[in-house]
């Protein structure tokens, strides 16, 4: 599966490359300076004779070349173009520099699990993103490092990015302000994260390339693989369902009893779902659509609360939360997962909505029954 994925970077590498955008002046000046330099070459002899760099006698001939007007008129031609493509790289410049300016690119990094301090995303923004590149750093780690990890003033640090975002953006125009995201931190907390960026404008995901240690672009090709849904053809009437999301991971369906003993399962799977290889900013598009419709399926049910156990990667995580939308869906709690912990889902976090904020929520442990 590495060398696959290698052969699908260096594809998407070369298709990159010679889709690239083209400067029409670069190209004018170089076909411009090659054929100066071949007409020159092709057209005049040099002959000097010296000693020790001191010329004594210089002599030059067109006799071999073209004839000498047409040599010097086609000589004068490319020196125009040259002069036009000068100008033309010299605009493109400065309309870059103007929308340097004007553009804003509001980089949020989330940090809350793997230190990627030497990599920061605020160094891989992608060339594309044009703009004054200004950083929303949410660095969470000391509040969910240790023993008992403080969620609640996590949640309280991670609200702050909306503000961030429009405090950076200051009175600029929208559509001239981008927010690049990314970020290393419990699934619960990326899909937090989601929601605050719903009313932002355009946003662009990244996420952390687990094997080469680096922020990469979702610009893999779409495999074509969807969810397989099941359990919606046979829920029956109840006000709280488990949704299941196996998009890196198989989510555990004898850890999801064990938590949520009782609820009905409605299971979103991918067919071989593998960690580090959802590259695809179309398939991730195709998989919340999936995600969305299933919601709305279950709003128009009766649904009240979606328990949400989500195995997927951080930036399908936060686009999950991007798409929730509270006022016509479920209540939802997004749980994170502790595989030797009983109950094996022990925290989630409930969504806000109109009614109220966002909060930690402990999972009561299974009653114990007496024999």
């Amino acid at each position: 599966m590495n060398v696959l994925n290698w052969a699908m970077s260096l594809i998407n590498q070369l298709v990159a490359w010679h889709t690239r955008k083209r400067n029409l002046g670069i190209s004018m000046m170089a076909i411009s300076s090659m054929a100066i330099i071949g007409l020159a070459a092709r057209s005049f002899s040099f002959e000097a004779t010296g000693v020790a760099g001191i010329f004594q006698a210089f002599r030059f001939s067109t006799s071999e070349g073209l004839p000498a007007v047409l040599q010097i008129g086609l000589i004068v031609v490319f020196a125009i173009t040259f002069v036009i493509g000068l100008g033309l790289v010299l605009d493109s410049y400065a309309r870059e520099r103007r929308e340097t300016d004007v553009n804003r690119v509001v980089v949020v990094e989330m940090r809350g699990l793997v230190d990627t301090s030497d990599q920061p995303l605020i160094n891989a923004v992608p060339p594309a993103l044009v703009g004054r590149r200004l950083d929303a750093l949410v660095d969470v780690r000391r509040l969910l490092t240790g023993p008992t990890p403080n969620i609640g003033e996590a949640l309280e640090e991670i609200g702050h990015v909306r503000r961030t975002v429009r405090n950076a953006r200051g009175d600029t125009t929208r559509a001239h302000v981008k927010v690049l995201a990314g970020g290393v931190m419990h699934v619960p907390l990326l899909f937090y994260a989601g929601t605050l960026f719903d009313d932002e404008g355009k946003v662009v995901l990244m996420d952390w390339e687990r094997t080469a240690g680096r922020w990469c672009e979702l610009n893999g090709a779409d495999s074509g693989s969807r969810f397989d849904i099941s359990g919606l053809d046979t829920l029956v009437p109840t006000s709280d369902v488990v949704v299941a999301v196996s998009a890196s991971y198989m989510a555990s369906l004898a850890d999801i009893a064990a938590t949520f003993h009782g609820l009905p399962v409605v299971h979103l799977a991918l067919a071989r779902p593998e960690p580090n290889v959802l590259w695809s900013e179309k398939m991730q598009a195709g998989l919340t659509q999936q995600f969305l419709q299933t919601m709305a399926d279950l709003a128009g049910r009766g649904i009240r609360t979606v328990h949400l156990v989500l195995a997927a990667p951080a930036s399908l995580s936060i686009r999950f939360g991007m798409a929730y939308d509270h006022r016509n869906m479920p209540d939802l709690q997004c749980y994170q997962r502790e595989r030797d912990h009983v109950p094996p889902y022990p925290w989630s976090i409930q969504m806000p909505t109109a009614a109220q904020a966002v909060h930690y929520l402990e999972t009561p442990a299974p009653a114990v029954v007496a024999l």
